[in-house]
């Protein structure tokens, strides 16, 4: 656990994000909480999120901006947080490794705490992080329940289990598996704790949502409502059925030679949890929308089982019915384990994963240092929503401009503006360059330049605020 923490906490302070959810979704929210001022997306305005993460964050957001009001430590203290819960996993591991032998479990643990999707989807303030990391501990608690038989453990298996299913439901079909796995037939000694449980997984959804004046489940009504029958999410893309499969390939290049035969020798040990994982990967290769985060559990399980068939894979080539792989051949291979983590991290698809949200942020520093800052603008940014007000964490109005027009006639409410490089000269004359977040990218890719006009703001936001502004353009 000290060693998943090492490899943790660098990159939740290091990190911003891997996906805009995990601010306009979760931290913005939480963010408005405390202050009273957030960005709202057509997510939010459509009711298709539930509050359960958004509160979650709200204790790390709350005290980050209590002990730093004018800095960043509230967007720092989610991604902790979420880094200290994570290391339920390597327990997780712990125990499903042990059933084993002890070397099964060391493998198990040291791959769970170093592996780069581990590691770096663990600091992520994300439904999909949220629902893996309870997921896990909860798939050893049932593999407990089944070999001793305590009715705790199925208890609690259910609760985080169900809380995992709330926080991403789409995981539902997958995770009726474990469910019907450590059931069987045994209503009474196994039943009523599982469902028992997973209720009261659920139920804490329920209360969060209840606390903030919605109404139970409506969101996920709203949901499906909007990504399925009025397909909002195939705005964002449409992949094929086997594109999850081909980004495994891309993504585990060199390592797939250790990670596909050790699943083999895993899989024979927990079949219950390959078919969970293969059942997370079909059921979101039906989905059009693509995404890697959304098959984050699959991935967890299939790395989890393959560190733990690596070992039963060593035995296997030695062909000497050993008992245990003598020391130095199992440093060796922890030593393997560590080398593919390290060069999966280092090189394409998962290399871009360690700038995401770099510039946005360096962005709003920039803006945040201005003297004077009266009001800020955003031009004819190609992401939005861009504004966030936990990263801008100034209470100045904001606005959102799509044209000179607008950004004529605003000048007298924002003195600082954000836009692209190529569309900086469509400004007023007043406004001056003060930098790009990426002076070594190409020009095409710099979107977030800052420009600055001296003297004050002299008129309050009006129809040009981002709020205002999301809801017009339905954005």
């Amino acid at each position: 656990m000290l060693l998943a923490l090492a490899v943790r906490l660098p990159v939740a302070w290091f990190t911003v994000y891997h996906h805009p959810d995990e601010i306009w979704q979760y931290v913005e929210p939480a963010y408005g909480l405390v202050t009273g001022d957030w960005i709202r997306t057509w997510d939010i305005r459509l009711g298709i999120r539930s509050w359960l993460i958004p509160l979650a964050m709200l204790p790390p957001v709350w005290l980050g901006y209590l002990l730093d009001p004018a800095g960043e430590l509230h967007l720092l203290l989610p991604r902790i947080a979420m880094a200290f819960a994570s290391l339920g996993t390597v327990w997780a591991a712990w125990v499903l490794g042990a059933r084993a032998g002890r070397q099964h479990a060391i493998a198990a643990a040291f791959v769970t705490a170093i592996w780069v999707d581990f590691a770096y989807f663990a600091a992520r303030p994300s439904s999909d992080s949220f629902a893996a990391l309870a997921i896990l501990p909860g798939l050893a608690l049932l593999v407990r329940f089944r070999d001793g038989g305590v009715r705790r453990d199925a208890l609690l298996g259910g609760f985080l289990l169900g809380l995992g299913f709330i926080a991403r439901f789409p995981l539902g079909p997958a995770l009726a598996i474990p469910f019907l796995w450590a059931g069987r037939l045994e209503v009474r000694r196994a039943w009523f704790p599982l469902l028992g449980g997973a209720t009261c997984g659920v139920l804490v959804d329920v209360l969060a949502n209840v606390a903030m004046g919605q109404i139970p489940f409506l969101w996920i009504y709203n949901n499906v409502f909007a990504n399925v029958f009025v397909n909002r999410s195939y705005a964002y893309g449409v992949e094929a059925a086997d594109w999850y499969l081909r980004v495994l390939a891309w993504q585990w290049q060199f390592a797939a030679v250790l990670i596909v035969p050790s699943l083999i020798f895993g899989a024979k040990r927990y079949p219950m949890l390959l078919a969970t994982a293969l059942a997370v990967i079909a059921v979101h290769s039906g989905i059009g929308h693509k995404e890697y985060r959304f098959i984050l559990l699959g991935v967890m399980l299939i790395v989890l089982l393959a560190a733990i068939g690596s070992v039963d894979l060593l035995k296997w080539l030695a062909r000497k019915g050993q008992k245990s792989v003598p020391k130095r051949r199992f440093a060796l291979l922890l030593v393997l384990w560590l080398v593919f983590s390290v060069h999966l991290g280092a090189v394409q698809p998962f290399a871009i994963n360690w700038t995401i949200g770099q510039a946005p942020l360096k962005a709003m520093r920039t803006v945040r240092s201005v003297p004077g800052l009266c009001g800020v603008a955003t031009y004819r940014i190609r992401d939005v929503p861009f504004m966030s007000r936990a990263m801008l964490n100034r209470d100045v109005p904001a606005l959102l401009l799509d044209g000179a027009a607008s950004a004529s006639l605003a000048q007298p409410r924002y003195n600082v503006a954000v836009a692209p490089i190529e569309h900086l000269g469509e400004l007023p004359a007043a406004y001056r360059f003060a930098g790009c977040m990426s002076p070594d990218a190409p020009v095409f890719e710099q979107q977030y330049c800052v420009a600055v006009r001296d003297g004050p703001c002299t008129e309050p936001a009006g129809v040009f605020e981002y709020n205002r502004q999301l809801i017009a353009k339905d954005l």
